[in-house]
């Protein structure tokens, strides 16, 4: 079955959010629905990091929707963007 590499970018909801805490909860998350492969911070602006995420997933009908549901209830994201997705057939990780 196919695989999807799905790029996740996770927006704090201030500058006073700790991205320790913040990454532990999303990643809580991720680990539901498949492997994180990827986590890096990305510079946003006026001090605002974004966490971006690159997860491997079962290709399965609703794609990422369930994803996105479930860190839209994560405390202090502010939002969570889908930037890429990738299908990939044969990948073991």
């Amino acid at each position: 079955m196919a695989k999807l590499v799905v790029t996740f970018k996770v927006l704090p909801t201030g500058t006073d959010v700790s991205l320790e805490k913040l990454g532990g909860n999303v990643e809580s998350v991720l680990v539901k629905y498949g492997k994180i492969y990827k986590q890096r911070l990305q510079p946003v602006a006026y001090g605002i990091n974004a966490l971006v995420y690159e997860l491997i997933m079962e290709d399965k009908e609703g794609g990422t929707d369930a994803v996105e549901t479930e860190l839209k209830d994560v405390p202090e994201l502010s939002d969570v963007q889908v930037t890429d997705i990738t299908r990939v057939v044969d990948i073991n990780f």
